[in-house]
């Protein structure tokens, strides 16, 4: 039995020692095949990140145009002067209380 075993594993050998370029090719179609799906697999990783940043930057420019505007509106004469009279008691000079000072 352990004879035939061994004739069994020369038997292969032999056959693999004759056919090594067929060897060869399969192991390389192997390693391409393993490699392609590592390459996939990182494709889709990155395209997942690409969406996940675009969305990112999207979400950032909405609240950037959100800022401006209520800078505008801050920055509106109205509002400055609504202010002016309520929380600081200022009011619109008037020709009584208002002095001319000249410069020589």
């Amino acid at each position: 039995m352990v004879a035939s075993r061994d004739n069994l594993l020369l038997i292969i050998l032999a056959d693999l020692r004759h056919n090594v370029i067929l060897v060869i090719l399969g192991i390389m179609i192997l390693i391409s095949a393993l490699y392609n799906i590592y390459v996939t697999h990182e494709t889709r990783e990155l395209v997942t990140k690409k969406e996940y940043l675009s969305q990112q930057k999207d979400n950032l420019m909405i609240e950037w145009r959100n800022l401006l505007i209520e800078e505008h509106t801050l920055d509106e004469h109205s509002r400055i002067r609504s202010v002016a009279g309520d929380q600081l008691s200022m009011a619109q000079p008037t020709k009584k209380n208002s002095v001319l000072v000249e410069i020589r």
